[in-house]
C-alpha cells in the first residue's frame, strides 16, 4: 500500500496536533501570572480601569494578573512592548483609541491595529475640558471670548503629544477661532497635580481622571468634548451646547488586546471571561461611579470590525495633524 510523501504526513500531523491542542490549551490557560501592560502612569484613567479589570480577571482565571505601567510616546511604547511579547496570552495590552488609532499614523510608530489580536472593548469614556477654579471662564463660550482677546495663545495641559485629549483641544481651538498651545504630560496624574496647584490653568483630560476633583470643587468642568453628555456626569454640558462651537468630539474607549497570532483557544477563553465580568452588576456599577461606562460586550470578530471603523473614521481627521 502506497503512503503519502513524508512532507505531507508531517503537515497533516501538525494540523492534527494543533486541533487537539486547542481545547487542552483553553483548559490549562493560564498556568502562570498574566501581565496587563498599561500605556500610562499609575493613577491615570486607563490605569484605574486596568487595576479593576485585573482584580476581576484574577478571580476568574485563578492566577495573579499583574499591571505593568509603560508610559511614554502617547502610549506607543506600551504598544510596542506588547507586540514584542510572545503571543501566548500572558502579556496583554489595556489599549485605548490613542495608541491604537491616533498615535501610530501621527508619530509614525511602525505598527497599526492590524498587528494586534483584538479581544474585547471594555469601556467608554469622555474627554473633558477642565480649569482651575480661579480661571476667568465658566464655560466654553466664555473661554473662547477670553482667548480671542488675548494676544498670546492659551496654554492648555494635555496627556500625550498624539492623543484624543490633545487632539480634542486642538479641534476645539480651531472651531472656536483661537490659538491654543499644549503643555504635554505623560499621564493624567501629573497633569491633575499641576491643574489643582494652578500651575496650568486649563487642561483636556479623561473624565474618569478628573471627575473626583470636579466633584470636590478642586477643578471646574467647562465642557465634555463630545456630541453628547456623559451619563456618568450628566450635569456637565458638552462643548457643543454653547453658541460658538459645533461638531467637536474626542470620545475615548479602552480595550483588551494581545500580540498578533494569539492561539484562538486562549482568545476564546479570555473573551468568555470578559463577557462574564462585563455583565456583572457590581463591576458595571463600580466603573460607572468612577466615570467610566462599561461597553456592551462584543466578540473578538465584532471588536475587530469596530477597530477598522474607528481607523476609517479618524484617518481623514488625523491626516494633517502634527505632533506637538
Amino acid at each position: 500500500m502506497a503512503h503519502p510523501p513524508l512532507h505531507r504526513r508531517l503537515i497533516a500531523s501538525t494540523f492534527i496536533a494543533a486541533a487537539l491542542a486547542g481545547p487542552a490549551l483553553a483548559q490549562t490557560y493560564p498556568d502562570k501570572a498574566v501581565t496587563l501592560v498599561v500605556p500610562y502612569p499609575a493613577g491615570a484613567a486607563v490605569d484605574r480601569v486596568a487595576r479593576g479589570l485585573a482584580l476581576e480577571l484574577g478571580k476568574r482565571l485563578g492566577q495573579s494578573v499583574i499591571v505593568e505601567n509603560v508610559a511614554g510616546a502617547s502610549g506607543t511604547l506600551a504598544g510596542k512592548r506588547v507586540l514584542r511579547a510572545k503571543p501566548d496570552g500572558y502579556t496583554l495590552l489595556i489599549g485605548t483609541v490613542n495608541e491604537l488609532v491616533v498615535a501610530p499614523p501621527v508619530l509614525k510608530a511602525g505598527y497599526s491595529i492590524k498587528d494586534f489580536t483584538p479581544i474585547a472593548r471594555i469601556s467608554n469614556n469622555s474627554t473633558v475640558l477642565v480649569a482651575h477654579p480661579s480661571f476667568g471662564a465658566n464655560n466654553v463660550d466664555e473661554l473662547i471670548q477670553l482667548a480671542r482677546k488675548s494676544r498670546d495663545p492659551l496654554l492648555s495641559g494635555a496627556t500625550g503629544t498624539a492623543t484624543m485629549q490633545t487632539f480634542g483641544g486642538t479641534m476645539l481651538a480651531d472651531a472656536g477661532g483661537f490659538k491654543m498651545n499644549h503643555v504635554v504630560y505623560k499621564g493624567g496624574a501629573p497633569l491633575l497635580n499641576d491643574l489643582v496647584a494652578g500651575q496650568v490653568q486649563i487642561g483636556t483630560i479623561a473624565l474618569t481622571s478628573a471627575l473626583p476633583f470636579i466633584r470636590d470643587g478642586k477643578l471646574k468642568a467647562l465642557g465634555v468634548i463630545s456630541m453628547h453628555r456623559d451619563s456618568t456626569a450628566s450635569a456637565i454640558p458638552t462643548v457643543n451646547e454653547g453658541k460658538l462651537v459645533r461638531g467637536v468630539e474626542a470620545d475615548l474607549w479602552t480595550a483588551l488586546l494581545g500580540p498578533a497570532n494569539m492561539p484562538p483557544a486562549v482568545v476564546a477563553r479570555l473573551s468568555a471571561v470578559l463577557k462574564e465580568i462585563m455583565a456583572s452588576a457590581s463591576y458595571r456599577d463600580a466603573e460607572f461611579k468612577s466615570g467610566s461606562v462599561v461597553a456592551e460586550f462584543a466578540d473578538p470578530g465584532a471588536f475587530r470590525q469596530f477597530l477598522a471603523q474607528e481607523e476609517s473614521r479618524l484617518r481623514p481627521l488625523l491626516a494633517n495633524v502634527k505632533p506637538e
